[in-house]
């Protein structure tokens, strides 16, 4: 009996022990391994998010430089007297004769307002190159929106002999528009 009582208590023993390594095995899974997991996965769903935040934010500094260079070439708040002065200052600077220099209808666009001028010249072909491309490649935007050109030696009033304009002189008449900043 004795062996037999020693052996249920060796065997006792090893089903406790194996009951304890498991429970805490099983303690340990339960508390300790599963919310590792669970916080490992959540670390990693914000390092993902962080990333994209950090390629947003770079794509936004690399805009912010485009807006910098863009701004600058947008008038603030400047009406159509500017325009028109800008206009008529490009003309006397390539020796233009203007017939006629008048503005066109504002349109509104959010933030921003486009406005125009429409100008009747007279020049000679290589001044309206000249003109055209100072107003193309001004530091601020102008745009050329339209040109009608026609010689004056075709229009039926030119008199050949008055001396005040050669026979490929041009009459061109141009639509020049920017954009300009309410604010």
């Amino acid at each position: 009996m004795k062996r037999k009582s020693e052996r249920q208590r060796g065997d006792k023993l090893i089903i406790v022990s194996a009951i304890i390594i498991v429970s805490v095995l099983a303690t340990g899974a339960i508390f300790i391994y599963v919310p590792f997991t669970h916080k490992n996965e959540s670390l990693r769903a914000d390092i993902l998010k962080e990333r994209d935040k950090n390629l947003l934010i770079g794509k936004i500094k690399a805009l912010n430089k485009y807006i910098k260079i863009y701004d600058k070439k947008i008038p603030d708040a400047e009406g159509v007297s500017w325009l028109l002065s800008e206009i008529s200052n490009r003309a006397s600077k390539e020796r233009i004769e203007l017939a006629s220099i008048k503005p066109g209808n504002p349109e509104n666009y959010g933030l921003y307002t486009k406005l125009s001028v429409i100008v009747d010249m007279i020049s000679t072909y290589n001044q309206l190159g000249k003109f055209i491309a100072g107003i193309e490649s001004s530091e601020k935007f102008l745009k050329i929106e339209s040109v009608n050109m026609k010689r004056m030696d075709i229009d039926e009033k030119f008199e050949k002999g008055s001396g005040k304009f050669k026979a490929f002189d041009i009459k061109t008449n141009i639509v020049i528009s920017t954009i300009v900043s309410k604010e």
